[in-house]
């Protein structure tokens, strides 16, 4: 999003302010992250590398191992003291090759591996691990879908109970498809298959919300590989999927839902617009079956690959990624979540060498893993870190004080009501945020605001005017809906905006009308823009 300076006095001043603010500004919080050392967990070529938490000082990380003369399906527990990782031995889970591994804990001591089993007809399968101590006991192998299997996500719904969502190439349909399975001890009873996506499904992620709701977000090959996600209600062994919610449109690969609340979530992935695949995140409110979304933001403005994200607390997030902008660096980088708002922090670099195959789960508020592929001089061995954030601040509750009598309240001033056409700005907001500027747009009971991206480009609308900026409350800011879509005078087409740092690009959204409707826009929130306007934001 375009950062502001403050405007004193003259325009001259105010641009040359403007300017530098706009080209040092990066982020607008500031919480840092502090690394341990790099742990090495399997010294042999290491993919698909999949992790999660059984407590606060343990996790299990599951892998394909290179190091045979077949890509084992191999797990292994680590102990975390601190920042130090202690390793327990590696037990292999697939003695065949195999591939698309994903695992979620159970409890602290069982967790369940599903995976495509190359050995056998690519079947997706899935297993149960028993933990004590670090020693990993299995039970046996369950087979769960009776076909080419990719793509596959697991995720716990109770001590007892998971839910697999996979791509499953039956006659080459590549269709979306989830099952339900409960565990008794380390047996595994499926229920049916349920088909969340009629299409070709690609980059398949899992999370649940509760023991009855789950998400699913993919890449939808029948949609111009555009990023969806849709609800699914478990009853028993039955899921009963609500409608697909398009949160990106443009090509979306790595997928990672992140679950904040029983109604509120995350998505991170890369946004392949453009050619660009720069990382982005975006929150999604729950109300029952049906998903709304706030606006995209860019946690990095580079080519990113390799996307994992997991849950802090209820308004923070980290995630971890390949920052293919020079070296493909392993990075991270905190989300703070206010509302439908997301401000991300500084990024900070785990592994100043090329990184793959990242998966990171949260140990607690303030502390997690992340596994990762090290392709610098470590061969591609699997490696663990452990990140570090500040903790937050616990206040103590002060006494109550003895009771009084209610005073009559005081009825709250009603909000300040604008004009189409009006500028606003919250002085007082956080961050860089203090100097974000919009124009509002009224279409009877809808209100919109859209941020005017630069200056300049103020400055090429003859009829605004500096003193006419009016000075509001976040409050009155977040009554208006954010508009992302504008079409240039003369113009028919319309296009998607993404204002990011100091540039932004643009989208034409080259679709039907009906298609448009489909996908959530509204008509009313497009706002007709000058030239120069438009041209400010790259194709």
């Amino acid at each position: 999003m375009k950062k502001f300076t403050k405007y004193i006095f003259t325009v001259l001043f105010l641009l040359i302010v403007s300017f530098f603010v706009f080209n040092n500004a990066y982020a607008e919080s500031d919480t840092e992250i502090t690394f341990g050392l790099e742990y090495v967990f399997n010294t042999a070529s290491t993919s698909r590398i999949s992790v999660t938490d059984l407590s606060s000082s343990k996790f299990v990380a599951v892998y394909q191992d290179g190091g045979a003369s077949v890509d084992q399906g191999t797990a292994i527990i680590g102990d975390v003291s601190g920042n130090v990782i202690t390793y327990g031995s590696k037990y292999i889970f697939s003695s065949g090759n195999t591939d698309y591994i994903s695992v979620t804990a159970l409890s602290d001591n069982k967790f369940v591996v599903a995976y495509q089993d190359i050995s056998n007809s690519n079947y997706g399968t899935a297993i149960i691990g028993d933990v004590s101590g670090n020693v990993v006991i299995y039970g046996l192998e369950y087979v769960f879908n009776t076909a080419y299997t990719n793509h596959i996500s697991v995720t716990a719904l109770s001590d007892n109970k998971f839910v697999i969502a996979c791509q499953d190439n039956r006659g080459g349909s590549k269709q979306g498809k989830a099952i339900v399975a409960d565990v008794s001890k380390n047996i595994i009873t499926y229920g049916s298959e349920y088909v969340f996506n009629t299409s070709v499904t690609n980059y398949t992620s899992l999370n649940a919300f509760s023991s009855d709701k789950i998400i699913v977000a993919y890449q939808d090959g029948g949609n111009a590989d555009y990023g969806t996600a849709v609800i699914g209600a478990i009853s028993g062994q039955t899921i009963d999927f609500g409608s697909e919610y398009v949160f990106n449109t443009s090509v979306t690969s790595y997928i990672s839902p992140v679950i904040l609340s029983e109604i509120k979530f995350v998505i991170v992935y890369q946004d392949g617009g453009g050619n660009l695949n720069y990382g982005r995140a975006i929150i999604g409110n729950l109300d029952n079956n049906t998903i709304t979304y706030g606006s995209e933001y860019a946690f990095n403005t580079g080519a990113t690959s390799f996307v994992s994200a997991d849950m802090l607390s209820e308004n923070k997030f980290v995630v971890s990624y390949q920052s293919n902008s020079g070296l493909n660096y392993g990075n991270s980088i905190i989300g703070v979540v206010s509302d439908n708002i997301i401000n991300f922090d500084l990024k900070y670099i785990f592994n100043p060498t090329s990184t793959g195959n990242n998966s990171v789960t949260g140990l607690s508020n303030n502390r997690f893993t992340i596994t990762y592929q090290d392709g610098g001089g470590n061969l591609n061995y699997g490696t663990a870190i452990i990140g570090n954030i500040p903790a937050e601040e616990v206040i103590e509750p002060e006494p109550e004080p003895e009771p009084e009598p209610e005073p009559t309240p005081i009825p709250e001033p009603e909000p300040e009501l604008f004009a189409d056409g009006d500028l606003i700005k919250n002085s007082s907001a956080s961050g860089m945020a203090q100097f974000d500027i919009y124009i509002v747009k009224l279409v009877g009971d809808k209100k919109f605001k859209r941020l005017i991206l630069s200056p300049h480009v103020f400055e090429s609308y003859e009829h605004l005017n500096w003193e006419d900026i009016k000075d509001v409350d976040q409050s009155t800011i977040n009554a208006y809906t954010i508009s992302n879509l504008v079409r240039a005078e003369g113009d028919d087409k319309v296009y998607k905006l993404f204002p990011s740092g100091d540039t932004g690009t643009k989208q034409w959204l080259n679709i039907t009308a009906q298609e448009f409707i489909n996908q959530g826009y509204d008509s009313d929130s497009i706002y007709t823009i000058n030239s120069v306007d438009i041209d400010s934001y790259a194709p």
